[in-house]
Parts: structure tokens; sequence; C-alpha cells
């Protein structure tokens, strides 16, 4: 028996010594005394039974030991204890493990290296007791031989993200357990409804894992279940009624699932229930006043972001044991009821994110425990009740943005020395920010007044808040200097105060704001240079100074700044060149905007040190020169704007190493190389403007191969040949505009496959061929604007047009012909601008253009049109009401980064009015035309033209319209251009008529005595209508009733009324008679110069005549 004995005591001694040889990292030394010298149960970390022959403990936890675990482990056969937690242990736990059959306690927790995964072989530790694995890198699924440990108390295998599978059924056969953890996981399945059977357990928590399905009502047999936390699964379906059977429950965690329907009112069974938390569900409806009076113990409640709706239950004020109310994120609505005022233990309250109106109660007050109390994004309204908040007296936070507060600040506070953090931007308040508010928090730390009405200045006394991090002033109207105090809040971290009428120059102290992270004052009048002092701000990371009048040089310490990710000092008025200090290697840099400036020279090789950047943006300068080489080694570039400048030379190669570039733009320069072959290799490319440059040759065909573009602007270059049918394979083009080249050919149709276009800008090129892009398959969600103007093309009205949903179409200048396809029930209401100025259309307009309810501006001139125009033009919607607005609302292609509409995106589109032609860039509201001159129309003009009240520009002129002018045309009140010249229209000029600034009815048949109001134009607005009288005219008692421009100037029919434009309405023309105004008009007739001083402006084709008092 004694030789047995020994054996045993060498297995146990040999088994520790081979854990040993697995350790390869001791810093603590606590294996140091492992050796022959002494017994093994002396060892550090080993305890021996009574006899001194047999290990039955081993505690190595928190040694921050390293190495492996040794499978001799399971030759110590006596081990009741196992404790190898905290420490950095890796590899695989030994199957062998599952030999210790007197095992009651394993800890393996804390091993974050630990792989591989809980051995099968578990099952064999039948008198395991307490089961803790966790914060490892174990993976695989649960081992079901865990049923088997059926003495199992306590089982926490948590925080492993790579375990994963199903929870094993089979533990419902752990009748002893009392806590089963496995939360934060990446485990599967169902719940199993088994789980029920464990009468023992009293915490069960399986939170932050995968699961799914519904929550089984069995869980409602845990009769001594205490905590249940469910939370960040993916459960769905209602919340089981039953579990309000769980009458010794302290802890209901339900957050982040997909649970619906309401909380059932068996819940208010839960008596001892201390925290229920059911945040981040789908839960709704009303919430019972009854069903909270019985749950006096509760502590805290979570409602957050569900759909609760109706108003805050008033018995929630019975809850005297609360301590946490939060309801943010509801349909809450009503008011705040004063009952919770009651919470005299209530430390935080968030009652944010809902409907709730009204303000907030006087009976707060009472809140004396209260820390924390956040009332954001709701309709609360009225003044915010200082008074009451002052007399809360360990109030720590208030969070009241975006409401509807109004009212001013008051001049003086109440005392509010325990508040920390103050956020009241987003609402409606006024006045300025009081001299004294440091006085009354003094332990302010954070403070944000943004989005408000505040005005006058900072106050200098705002040094007085000593403990200052965070300021937030933005968007208000506050003005003055800066206050060089506040170059005395040591502790500022934030300053941002952008958006305001700050002006001044930027004081130099705040240079001593050693602790100083960001600076942002966008959008201000700052002047003044960068003050030398900022060189001291060693922890700034953001600076932005953009859209001031900040001038002088470009500091070169700022490249210096240890810190600094993000500088912004673009729209501004700095001078002299871009200093070479301002990249450097050690520079950490990320973005650089010096755009819209007045900088000027080369941009500097040293450039390339910069090698952080990812965002340049030098655009809108006065930079010459060409691109130094060394922008190719900044490969960390994703954003390359260097736009309007006078940069020239060839486009170097180097920028084809910039693989991350996603935006270049180089547009508005002076590069003349051909079309640059390294972008080939910036397949990342988004974005790429090369337009307004003078690049030559053709568009490659590799273009094709750049998928991830979405704008590509090639316009007004000198590009020739072709356009290669490899455009369409960039399938997410969203912009195109190659306009203003030197195209020919047909337009591709591999273009059908760009169904995500809208813009395409192909004008002002020689194209050729019919148009075959079948529009069909465009996305039907995205107003599409398409320009083919001024090109050769050919053919009909392409019918696939009926699919695309347009909201501009310029066809313009071109030789399409036949008739406009008559498409029953088509009308593509987002359609505004519809221009086929100047082809050879025939046939009548179809049905269908006078249902474009949103058009506005229409140019069918210069076509073969016929017929009558239709009664149911009255159906253009848009054209009969008046506007005034010049907002540019419908412009989609809006500045950006300092570009205009046209710069930035190519969009432009010609209109011919009268007197003049317009590049637009937009469509603003009040911009309304209807240009049917120079066809075949036949006919009278239908009343229905007459009730366009929102027409400011109508030209009928060269057609064969008879009839009279109806007097209705004096509804037209907004009408500034008027052209029936050269018409059959016969019948008295009536009275009322708009007082246009452009008015020309020449060549008509009109006849009888002019009215009033027609005496202030020339006369060659009426010419070639010889039974017209009364001024400007002949007066109606001479003999011979002619016009005088017709009787004294013959010959000149076409050419005068074409010389002359309107006139401003502050010249002085008096006409002493009749002949005395034909002397003084043939003298301006016949001389240029004065003709010129006259009309303000050259001779243009086809306009009118000039107007002696236009509006």
């Amino acid at each position: 028996m004694l030789q047995e004995q020994a054996s045993d005591s060498l297995n146990d001694s040999s088994a520790l010594l081979d854990f040993k040889s697995g350790i390869l990292e001791d810093p603590l030394g606590a294996l140091q005394n492992w050796n022959d010298t002494s017994t093994f149960c002396s060892w550090s970390g080993v305890q021996c039974d009574g006899l001194q022959q047999h290990v039955v403990s081993l505690n190595l936890s928190s040694f921050e030991l390293k190495g492996l675990i040794s499978e001799s482990i399971g030759s110590l056969y006596s081990l009741t204890t196992l404790d190898l937690s905290h420490n950095s242990l890796f590899g695989a736990i030994p199957s062998t493990i599952g030999t210790l059959k007197n095992l009651t306690i394993l800890y393996l927790t804390g091993n974050i290296e630990l792989t591989g995964s809980i051995p099968d072989s578990i099952g064999g530790c039948t008198q395991l007791k307490d089961f803790q694995i966790g914060l490892t890198n174990i993976s695989g699924a649960i081992p079901s031989t865990l049923g088997n440990c059926q003495q199992l108390e306590t089982l926490r295998v948590f925080s492993n993200v790579a375990l994963d599978g199903p929870i094993p059924s089979n533990l419902s056969l752990l009748q002893s357990l009392k806590v089963l953890d496995l939360s934060n996981n990446t485990l599967t399945g169902a719940l199993p409804a088994d789980l029920g059977r464990l009468q023992q357990l009293q915490v069960l928590d399986l939170g932050n894992n995968q699961l799914s399905g519904e929550i089984p009502s069995q869980l409602s047999q845990l009769s001594s279940l205490l905590d249940l936390s469910l939370d960040f699964n993916q459960l769905t379906g209602p919340i089981p009624e039953q579990l309000g059977l769980l009458s010794n429950l302290r802890v209901l965690n339900l957050t982040q699932n997909s649970l619906n329907g309401s909380i059932p009112e068996q819940l208010q069974l839960l008596t001892n229930i201390r925290v229920l938390n059911l945040t981040k569900n789908s839960l709704g409806g009303n919430l019972s006043s009854e069903m909270w009076r019985n749950l006096v113990h509760l502590e805290e409640l979570h409602l957050d972001s569900n759909n609760f709706q109706g108003q805050i239950p008033t018995a929630l004020g019975d809850l005297g044991s609360l301590k946490k109310l939060k309801l943010r994120q509801n349909a809450f609505s009503g008011e705040i009821p004063p009952s919770l005022g009651a919470l005299g233990n209530l430390t935080d309250l968030d009652l944010s994110t809902n409907t709730l109106t009204g303000t907030i109660p006087t009976t707060f007050a009472n809140l004396s425990a209260l820390r924390m109390i956040y009332i954001r994004d709701t309709q609360l309204s009225g003044p915010i009740p200082w008074g009451t908040l002052s007399q809360i007296p360990h109030l720590e936070e208030i969070m009241f943005t975006g409401n509807q507060f109004n009212g001013t600040l008051p001049l003086t506070f109440a005392n509010f020395s325990a508040v920390q953090k103050m956020e009241i931007g987003f609402n409606q308040l006024t006045g300025s920010i009081p001299d004294g508010i440091c006085d009354s928090f003094p332990n302010i730390r954070e403070v944000s007044f943004q989005y408000n009405h505040l005005m006058g200045p900072i106050p200098p006394s705002i040094k007085n808040c000593t403990k200052l991090e965070d300021i937030v002033f933005s968007h208000n109207n506050i003005s003055g200097p800066l206050p060089s105090t506040l170059g005395e809040c040591a502790s500022l971290q934030w300053l941002e105060g952008w958006g305001n009428v700050l002006t001044g120059p930027l004081p130099p102290e705040y240079g001593s704001l050693k602790n100083l992270t960001a600076i942002n004052f966008d959008n201000n009048k700052l002047s003044g240079p960068i003050p030398q002092e900022f060189e001291n701000l060693l922890q700034l990371f953001h600076l932005s100074l953009a859209t001031n009048n900040i001038s002088g040089p470009v500091p070169a310490f700022l490249g210096s700044l240890p810190r600094l990710l993000f500088l912004n000092l673009g729209t501004n008025s700095l001078t002299g060149t871009i200093p070479p200090g301002l990249f450097n290697s050690s520079s950490v840099l990320l973005q650089i905007h010096l755009d819209s400036n007045r900088l000027e020279g080369e941009i500097p090789e040293q450039i390339g040190r910069a090698g952080s950047l990812q965002q340049l943006k030098f655009h809108n300068n006065r930079f010459n020169g060409s691109i130094p080489s060394t922008l190719g080694d900044l490969t960390n570039l994703t954003t390359l704007f260097l736009r309007k400048n006078s940069l020239s030379g060839a486009i170097p190669e180097s920028l084809g190493l910039l693989v991350k570039l996603t935006g270049l733009d180089i547009g508005d320069n002076h590069f003349t190389n051909e079309f640059p072959s390294f972008l080939r290799n910036l397949t990342n490319l988004q974005s790429l403007w090369l337009s307004n440059n003078s690049l030559t040759g053709g568009i490659p065909e590799w273009i094709g191969e750049l998928g991830n573009l979405e704008y590509l602007s090639l316009g007004d270059n000198n590009l020739e040949g072709p356009i290669p049918a490899q455009l369409g394979d960039i399938t997410n083009l969203t912009y195109l505009s190659i306009n203003n080249n030197k195209l020919t050919g047909p337009i591709p149709d591999s273009f059908s496959q760009l169904t995500e276009l809208v813009l395409l800008n192909l004008a002002a090129n020689s194209l050729s061929g019919e148009l075959t892009i079948d529009f069909s398959g465009y996305n039907p969600s995205k107003n599409i604007s398409v320009f083919l103007s001024d090109n050769n093309l050919t053919g009909p009205f392409p019918k696939s047009l009926q699919n695309a949903s347009l909201e501009i179409l310029d066809l313009s200048n071109n030789h399409f012909q036949g008739s406009l396809p008559d498409l029953p029930g088509w009308a593509p209401t987002p359609l505004k601008v519809f221009l086929l100025r100047s082809n050879s259309f025939t046939g009548e307009i179809p049905s269908w253009v006078w249902h474009l309810e949103y058009l506005q501006l229409i140019d069918f001139s210069a076509n073969d049109f016929e017929g009558r125009l239709p009664a149911e033009m009255n159906n253009l919607k848009k054209l009969k009401v008046v506007s005034n607005s010049v907002e540019e609302s419908d412009n989609r292609f809006e500045p950006t980064e300092g570009f205009d509409a046209r710069q930035f995106t190519h969009y432009e589109y010609g209109l011919h009015l009268k007197g003049s032609f317009q590049v637009r860039t937009s469509v603003s509201a009040s911009f309304t035309s209807l240009d049917l001159s120079q066809n075949a129309f036949a006919g009278d003009i239908p009343p229905q033209m007459y009730e366009l009240r929102g027409l400011r520009y109508l030209n009928l002129s060269r057609n064969a319209f008879t009839g009279d002018i109806s007097p209705a045309i004096a509804n037209l009140d907004a009408l500034e251009h008027l052209d029936f010249s050269h018409n059959r229209l016969a019948g008295p000029i009536p009275a009322g008529l708009p007082s246009v600034g452009v008015l020309d009815l020449s060549y008509n048949n009109l006849s009888g005595a002019m009215p009033g109001e027609m005496s202030r134009f020339f006369p060659a607005s009426f010419a070639g209508n010889p039974e017209l009288c009364g001024l400007p005219l002949a007066a109606c008692s001479d003999s011979v009733p002619t016009s005088p421009v017709s009787s004294a100037l013959p010959g000149l029919e076409s050419s005068l009324a074409d010389d002359l434009l309107s006139l401003d309405a502050g010249m002085a023309f008096v006409v002493g008679s009749a002949i005395g105004f034909i002397g003084v008009f043939v003298l301006i007739v016949t001389s240029p110069r004065l003709r010129f001083l006259v009309c303000f402006r050259p001779s243009i084709p086809d306009s009118s005549a000039c107007s002696l008092d236009p509006k």
C-alpha cells in the first residue's frame, strides 16, 4: 500500500512538472519553486490533501502565465479545483480534462488566446459544480455532454465570440443549476423550451447572441428565477403573458430584439421586479396606469426605442423606488404628467424623441435626487423653466436640444453649481448670452447653444467658466469680435461657432489653450491673418475657418502641428504662395482645403512629403505652372480637386499611382495633352472632371473599365472622333457630360445600359445619325435631363422616351423630322423644360404635350408644326400659376465646393427669347416661356391661351394665326415678352394689354385706334398694320392712317423690327408731333451709334422694338 501511495505521489509531481514545461513565459516567477528541492505540495498554487499525497487544488489565476495547458493535467486524479483563469494560455483545452472525476470547480476565463472547442470529454467530470470559461477564442458548439454534469450549480460560458451553434436541449438535465450564463457568444437557433425544467435556476443570461424565434412560455415555470436576460438577440413575437408568474423576478432584460405587440398586463404581478428593460424592440400600444401601481420596488424602467403611444401614465409617479426612467424614442404625446415630480429617488430621466407638448411641470422642482434630465427632440415649447430647474440640488446634466423652447436666456440665473453639462441647441431661443452665465454655472464643462436665434457678443466674462471644456454656439446670429478672454479657459478642448456673424481677428490669446483639439468658425466674417501663436496648439486635430475673410499667407507652422488631421481654410482671402513647410513627412494631415482663395504661384514639389493626405482641395485659386509629379507620392489620396486655376502643360503620368482616388477634378485649367492614359489605373474613381481644358484626341475605349464612375465630365475640350460604345459599360453613371467638343458619329446604342443617369449632356458636338437609345429601361424613380442640342442628329422623335422620367429634354438645333408620336395616356409629369427648336418636325402637336402639368419652358420654334392650337392647352398647370420665386429649387446640380452649377456639372440649356439668347443652368419657379414661332399654325388663338397666367415669355410670331386678339389677354398680368408679329391677326388692339417690357405686334391686319398705354412703345412694334392709328403712330385724325414706319421707310419691314429692343424706364422721350416723331425715329434708325445708345444693346436677329417705358 505504501509503495502504491508513493507511486501516486510521483505521478502528481511528474504531472505538475510536465505542466510547467508547457509554460513559455512566467514573468512573475510563480512556478519558480516548482523543482526537486521541495515537495510539490509546497509549490505555488498547489494544495494537497491531508496526507500530503495528492493534489486537490491547483490555483494559478492571474499569474500572467503564457503557454499550453499540458495533457498531463488529466493525471491529477484527485483534483477538485482547477483555476487557470486570467492568464495568457493558448492552444486547445486538453481532452484529458474529462478524466478528472473529482473535479468540482473549473475556471478557464480570461485566456484570450485559448482556441479549439470545449472537449466532449467534459461530460466525464460528473462531480463538476462550477464551470466558467469566458473571454477566450474557443469555437465550435457547446457540447451536449455537459448534460452529464448533473451536479452543476453554476455554468458560465460567456464572451467567446467564436462560440456558435444551438443551446443543447439536454442542459435541462442539470436540475441543480442555479446560474446559467451563456451571454456574449454567437449562439443561434431557438430557446429550448426544456430550460423551463430547471426549477433551481436563479439567473438565466443568454444576452448578446443570435438566438431567434419566440420566447417559450415554459420559462414561466422557473419559479426561483431572479434574473432573466435575453437582450441583444433576434427574438420575435410577443412577450409571453405567462412571464407574469415569475413572482421572484428582479431583472427582466429583453433589450434589442424584434418583439412586438403590447406589454402584457400580467407583468403587473411581478411585484419584486427591480429592473424592467424592453429597449429597442417593436412593442407598441398605450401604457395603462393600472399596470404600474403594484410594481412598487421598480428601480429602473427602460422602454426606449419602441412604438408606445398615448400619454405617459400618471401612475408612474407612484413608483417611489424608481431611479431611472427612460422613455426615449417612442410616440408618446400630450403633456408630461406633473405626477413624475413625486419620484424623489429618480436620478436619470429621459423623455427624448417623443411628440410631447406643453412645458416642463413645476413639480420637477421636487426631484431632489435627479442628476440627468434628457428631454430632446420633442414639441415642448415656452420658456425653459430655469426657476424650477434651479431647485434640483444635484442636477448635473441638462439636455434640452431640439425642442421648441423660446424666450431669452435670463440675465441672471439661479445657482446651478452642480451642472456640468448643458445642451439647449436647436430651439428658438432669442436674446444674448448673459454676462453672468459663468457665475451661475461655475462648474460647467460642456455647453451647447447651436441652432437658435441668439445674438449679441460672446461675453468677455466667459473666462470665469474655468472648467469649460466644450462650447458650441454655431448657427446663431452672434456678432462682434471673439473675446480674447476665452483664452483664459485653460481646460477648453472644443470651440465651435460656425454660422454666425462674428467679426474681427482671431485672438492670438487662443494660442495658449494647450488642451484645445478643435476650432470651427466657418461661415462668419472673421478677418485678419491666422495668429502665429496658434503654433502652440499642439493638441489641435481640427481647424476649420472656411468662408470668412481671413487674409494673409497660409502659415507654414500648420504643417508642423503634430496632431492636426483636418485643415479647412477654403473661401477666404488668403494670398501668396503655398509654403513648402505645410508639407512634411511627420505630418498626420488627412485633409487640406485651401479652395476659393487668392493663392498663386506653383504648387510646391514638397507636397509629396505629406503621405498621410486623403483629401486635397486647391480649386478656385490662381495657381499656375504644371502639376508637380510628386503628387503621385500621395498614395493615400482619395480626393484631388484642382479645378479653376491656371494650371497648364501636360497632366503628369505620376497621378496614375493614386489608385485610391475616388474623386479627381482638374477641370477649368489649360491642360493640353491627349486624354490621359494613366486614368486607366484609377479603377476606384467615382467622379472624374476634365472639362474646360484643351484636351485633344479621342475618348479611349478602355474608359469602360472605370466601372465605379458615377460622374464623368469631359465637356468643353477639343476631343474628337466617335463616342466609344464601351462608355455604356459604366452602368453606375449618374452624370455624363461630353458637351462642346468635336465628337462625330452616332450616339452608341450601349447608352441604353446607363439606366441610372440623371443627366446626359452631349450638346454642341457634330454627332449624327438617329437617336436609338432605348430609354425604357431607365430608372423611373430618377428624373433625367437630356441635352442633345446643336448636333446633326436625324430621324424621328424616339418613342422610348415615353418610358423615361424626363425633367429636361433639349433636342434643339438638329435635323430631327417627322411628327411627334401620338402616345395616348403618356404624360411624363416631371418634364419641366421641353426644347425642340430648329428641327424639321411636322404635323400637329399631340395631345400629351398639353397635359404635361409641370411644363414651364416650351420652345418648339423654327419647325414645320401645323394645325390649330387646342383648347386643352389649359392643362399646362404650371403655366396657370404666377410665381415670383427666383429660388432655383429645381436645380439638382447645386453648387458644390465653390463651383457654380454650370462649372460643376455642365448642366445648361439655351432659350431664344425675344431680343436675346439666354443660357441657363437651373430652372427657377418664376421662369416660364412658350415659344411656337416660325411654324405653320393657323386659326384663332384659343381663349384657353389666356388662362396661362404664369407666362412671362410668349412668342407666336411667324405663323398664320387669324382672328382678333381677345381682351382676355389682360389676364396674362405676369407677361414680360409678347410677340404676335407676322401673322394674320385682325381687329383692334384690346385695351388693358399687360405692361410688357418687349412687345411686337407688327405685320398683321390690326386696325383701329391704339389704346393709350401703347404710346410708350416705338412704332416698330406695330409696323405693317396700316389700319392702326394713334400714338405712337400717326394720329387717327390724319387722312392717311398708315404706319409711320411703312410710309416713311418702305422696305425696312424686317431690319427695323429686328434692330430695336426694349428701353429702360428712365429714358425721357418727348413726342412733339407726328412729323417730329418720324424725324427723330429716322435719325435713330440711320445712326447705328445713336440706335445703340437708345436701345442699350446691339441688334439681335428676331428682336422686338424698343419700349419707351418697359417694366
